[in-house]
């Protein structure tokens, strides 16, 4: 027996012990299907492929997504706790102006107390000189001199 498998049209379907003949319509039909079918297939497979680039994207999408989210926590809690700390200095620096201003007012009190002493001292001064040049003070003192001078002689002996 010889093969004639290679005389026939490579779309003729076999059977066990006999061929079916296939028109040409058919096998224009058949012909169409298949292309029809491999393109579908192609496609499918095209779009598995970028079924699946999409699905990385998103999944990339995902985790850079939850990624900023950590991020923006973080800066939220950095943000809470600078926030903390700038109120803390700004009380302290609230008591700091607050016990400066008491202590300048207490200076300026003192100030003006010791001003007030210094003009008295100044009046009393200026009243010790008026009594000193005066001849009543001259002459008492020129009349006492016998005595301070005994005074002292016997302070001393």
């Amino acid at each position: 027996m010889h093969d004639f498998s290679d005389l026939l049209h490579r779309l003729v379907r076999y059977q066990v012990g006999s061929v079916i003949g296939v028109d040409s319509e058919r096998v224009d039909e058949i012909v169409l299907r298949d292309e029809t079918v491999g393109r579908l297939q192609a496609q499918l497979q095209q779009t598995s492929r970028l079924t699946g680039e999409l699905e990385l994207q998103v999944l990339n999408s995902r985790d850079h997504a939850l990624g900023q989210s950590a991020e923006i926590g973080e800066l939220r809690f950095r943000l809470v706790k600078q926030a903390a700390t700038y109120e803390e200095r700004m009380h302290e620096l609230s008591t700091h102006i607050f016990n400066h201003v008491a202590h300048i007012a207490r200076l300026e009190s003192a100030l003006g107390e010791a001003t007030r002493r210094v003009v008295a001292l100044e009046e009393m001064r200026n009243e010790l000189i008026a009594v000193r040049s005066s001849t009543t003070w001259r002459l008492g003192r020129l009349l006492m001199l016998p005595i301070r001078i005994v005074k002292r002689v016997v302070r001393r002996g």
